[in-house]
């Protein structure tokens, strides 16, 4: 049975090469649920029978290739050093049938892809050394050996897409991972390419700059398309929306939420600790993602009604658990225990601008808030666009009425310092949960689950600091979507509305992810 289920992966992966595992393990199920027992019988798949885990083209991107599969037997060979997207085989054409334009490209753009080889012989020695021992190279030859691919491809292709660039640093990625892809200690970055890709595609731009294809190619993405709910809010989650639990019914899990409801009327929110309480807030997680899930969306104040416990520090913790199979605190006491020092290190080495001088001379005795308030200053942002702070004994009333509360989530610090301080955390502009335990790691910890749990997106104006905690510390790094904006938004350096790109690694964030990769290669 294993057999079958990788052949069917290598089948869906060949198509589709940056689908998640998730998805792609999940699909394999339902189509072996479906009743497909070999390659043979995927050319008798409908488009009803995965839509729910495929966006449409993706879904016909997949039939239309297993359909040209039929008479080829379906043998599927996975070659990672040498993975193409693979599109339809072409038909034979009678005399009278004439290729279409569309055609035509399409095969064009294959035929430099498949016979296109990185040219190792023309790379510079640091690089060739750095393969050949498992080695990351020197920025500096790295950098010479982007210039080096872009001036090959470009030899046959003057304005190649994000797309064809994607293959090829794939390739490169996939042949030499331990040289060049993007790696948190042993584990790989989204799909280990996007900082290669970045680094390649904006040294193509910058040779192109003048060239008019380059711009009909930007004209082209200007339009905003509209995402499925399912796929930007589901980012990284392993159960955003489960099965009913067996034995269970719509009817028997509202019982459950009552009864809480009623402990909550006569306990309060201190009756969240209690052990009937836990159990009951863990079998009632699928009407929970229900209310969540639905469409349009709940606000959070409504929730709060419902669920009164699901806001407090503890089942925060605990639906972000079953949410993502990740132990939000944890996670994150461990990463900053582990790579905080090093963040820190590396800050001291080479500090990237004023704002992040300021906080080294400054100091702080908690590392973790110290990293925070580094990397916001790194990447150009503020500290308010994350962490308020409010008079030391403020209520939650208190802090209602004396800051302006974002509807994007806020960790609120009660007190001066940022660290064994009170915290609260504020959603929609209201204050809806208040820490039990007076730690920056504890209220951090808070903040991020409930951008997942509750369908959030991370606010613009901090998205880089936030998207680099997700996947530096809490090893959360889909192959694909985002849990930043998308579309048209204010540019930081001009303060101009923009187009926003759509990459699936902020190029920021993979920088800085890069370069600390080699830096603790030369620190360890």
């Amino acid at each position: 049975m294993s057999g079958i289920k990788e052949s069917l992966k290598d089948a869906v992966l060949l198509v589709l090469p940056s689908l998640s595992p998730d998805v792609t393990n999940q699909l394999v199920e339902k189509l072996m649920d479906q009743g497909v027992e070999g390659l043979d019988d995927l050319t008798y798949v409908k488009e009803e029978d995965i839509s729910e885990f495929l966006r449409p083209i993706q879904c016909r991107k997949l039939l239309s290739a297993w359909k040209h599969q039929e008479h080829q037997n379906c043998t599927v060979v996975l070659q990672p050093a040498e993975i193409i997207p693979l599109v339809p085989p072409e038909t034979e054409t009678t005399d009278s049938s004439m290729p279409t334009s569309s055609s035509v490209a399409s095969t064009a753009s294959r035929s430099w892809l498949e016979n296109f080889k990185v040219p190792w012989d023309l790379m510079p020695p640091g690089i060739k050394s750095a393969v050949e021992n498992g080695q990351r190279p020197s920025p500096s030859d790295r950098r010479q050996m982007i210039r080096i691919l872009a001036d090959e491809i470009r030899k046959v292709e003057k304005a190649p897409t994000r797309s064809q660039c994607l293959t090829v640093t794939r390739r490169i990625v996939s042949q030499y991972p331990k040289s060049f892809a993007d790696m948190i200690c042993d584990k790989v970055v989204g799909g280990g390419y996007e900082s290669l890709l970045s680094q390649l595609k904006v040294r193509i731009e910058h040779l192109n700059r003048t060239s008019t294809l380059s711009h009909c190619r930007n004209n082209r993405n200007d339009t905003v398309t509209s995402r499925k709910r399912s796929i930007t809010d589901s980012y990284g989650c392993t159960r955003w929306q489960p099965a009913l639990p067996p034995g269970e019914s719509c009817d028997s899990l509202e019982v459950k939420r009552q009864k809480m409801e009623e402990i909550h009327l006569h306990e309060g929110m201190s009756g969240a600790e209690r052990g009937d309480v836990c159990k009951l807030m863990e079998e009632t997680y699928w009407l929970q993602r229900q209310m969540i899930n639905g469409t349009p969306s709940p606000t959070i104040e409504d929730l709060k009604n419902k669920w009164p416990y699901l806001f407090t520090q503890r089942h925060i913790y605990g639906h972000f658990e079953q949410l993502t199979d990740k132990k939000v605190l944890r996670l994150l006491e461990l990463s900053v225990q582990e790579c905080g020092q090093i963040i820190i290190e590396f800050f001291k080495r080479k500090p990237t601008n004023d704002d992040v001088r300021s906080i080294l001379s400054r100091g702080d005795n908690d590392v973790g808030a110290m990293v925070l308030q580094l990397l916001l200053a790194h990447f150009k942002e503020k500290l308010d666009d994350v962490i308020l702070q409010a008079d030391e004994f403020a209520t939650a009333s208190d802090v209602q009425q004396s800051l302006h509360l974002p509807e994007s989530p806020r960790l609120i610090f009660l007190g001066q310092s940022l660290s064994n301080q009170r915290w609260m955390l504020s959603l929609e502009g209201q204050v809806v949960c208040e820490g039990a335990q007076p730690s920056f790691i504890t209220g951090l910890a808070a903040l991020f689950a409930s951008f997942y749990n509750f369908n959030l997106q991370y606010q613009e104006e901090a998205a880089c600091t936030l998207e680099f905690v997700q996947r530096r510390f809490l090893d959360i790094n889909p192959e694909r979507g985002s849990k930043t904006k998308k579309g048209r938004i204010t540019s930081k350096k001009t303060g101009q509305v923009v187009q926003k790109k759509n990459t699936t690694v902020n190029p920021q964030v993979s920088s800085l992810l890069r370069k600390l990769a080699d830096f603790e290669w030369d620190f360890v």
